[in-house]
């Protein structure tokens, strides 16, 4: 069976529809964070890409069809690259974006009608294989690098830079009646390639949004300065824990702060369902309560990463402190799930190494937990100054 190219291209837009609608509706329903808003907004763009495209080809003379499929073509690659970013807990940088969009708009609107469908189009293409080559490299930083489905798409997003801008060139080279580029680079095939990005896409952002859903668990909600969890919600305890340092390093009294990631919540959440990793965060917060000690500031900045500030005299007394933790959860099982016994990743920074500086105490606290959790969880690592 032949496929003529616009076979390919009508599959191509009804792939792009029913992944978009489908992430869409998802999103509306379940969980609504901001990344999925960004990738949302990628899947939406997409459909404004196929009905641009479809008005352009079937009126001919419609020729702001094209102008407003291809910037809406920008968008939609570009918020794979910007919903990666604030997946990773990064600024989105949307005007990148946009400033791409405005000169792909410009290029096009100064070659129509005279060019044709191609208007635009090594601009266009030379904008796309920028923001796949930078959502690639978003796919393999932060999160995402250790996430199998990132690192999937990452691939897909590399293969489509490549081919974009392997397109400009043989467009730019021999046009678009060249045998290069008819037999490589013809519609029909960037329609096969654009239908594997956007089922990858959907497929990974959607796994994604799930695999993060499951780790939110109780989250990082809060009644009042309390979370939902029984301590200092994340704002909360901001303000506090910056208060209590400056006040140290005015008396120059020691601090640490402890930072603790309950090991593998997304697995309890998923195996034994969203009440019971509900119930593993609140006794996690109870078995911090009753061991750290009473003047410490405990607060809950998001999911099952939570934050101890106390005062100590050195660095030993601080890992002390986080070997207490430690033995207090795997000594508590869940009082519902007695075969169910908390383990946590441990991260340690001392006012002797990094200084009175909250930013600074909470980078180095996250690097090592996360280095904790890439031992295996159940570790505690101790940051320390280069």
């Amino acid at each position: 069976m032949n496929l003529d190219v616009y076979t390919l291209m009508t599959m191509s837009s009804l792939a792009v529809v029913l992944c978009g609608v489908s992430f869409i509706l998802s999103t509306s329903f379940t969980r609504n964070d901001a990344a999925g808003r960004v990738w949302s907004l990628g899947f939406i763009s997409g459909i404004v890409v196929a009905a641009g495209y479809g008005v352009e080809a079937t009126a001919p003379d419609a020729w702001w069809g094209l102008l407003v499929g291809n910037a809406a073509y920008v968008v939609s690659i570009g918020a794979l690259w910007c919903g990666a970013r604030r997946y990773n807990r990064r600024s989105r940088r949307l005007w990148v974006v946009a400033a791409i969009a405005l000169v792909v708009v410009a290029a096009t609107a100064l070659q129509t009608p005279d060019a044709g469908t191609w208007a635009g189009a090594p601009v266009l293409w030379l904008g796309l294989a920028l923001l796949c080559s930078l959502g690639a490299l978003e796919f393999q930083h932060g999160k995402l690098r250790r996430n199998l489905n990132g690192r999937a798409l990452s691939s897909i997003l590399w293969i489509v830079a490549v081919f974009m801008l392997a397109r400009t060139v043989a467009f730019l080279f021999s046009g678009a009646e060249g045998k290069a580029f008819t037999t490589y680079f013809n519609s029909g095939v960037a329609a096969v390639i654009t239908m594997a990005l956007i089922i990858s896409a959907a497929i990974t952002v959607s796994v994604l949004r799930a695999e993060r859903g499951a780790d939110s668990a109780v989250g990082d909600l809060s009644e009042g300065i309390m979370s939902r969890s029984g301590v200092l919600s994340a704002q909360a305890f901001s303000q506090a824990a910056g208060d209590h340092l400056e006040r140290a390093d005015s008396a120059r009294l020691g601090m640490a702060l402890i930072g603790a990631d309950v090991d593998r919540l997304p697995e309890v959440n998923i195996a034994f369902g969203r009440e019971t990793g509900d119930e593993a965060i609140s006794a996690f917060a109870q078995a911090l309560r009753a061991t750290v000690p009473v003047m410490a500031t405990i607060g809950h900045p998001s999911a099952g990463r939570f934050f101890v500030l106390a005062a100590v005299a050195s660095e030993t007394e601080a890992l002390t402190i986080a070997e207490r933790i430690q033995i207090a959860l795997v000594d508590t099982p869940l009082p519902e799930r007695q075969t169910i016994r908390l383990t946590a990743s441990l991260g340690v920074a001392t006012t002797f190494d990094h200084g009175y500086s909250l930013p600074g105490l909470t980078a180095a606290v996250v690097e090592s937990v996360e280095q904790s959790k890439s031992a295996g969880g159940n570790h505690i690592v101790v940051g320390t100054t280069d």
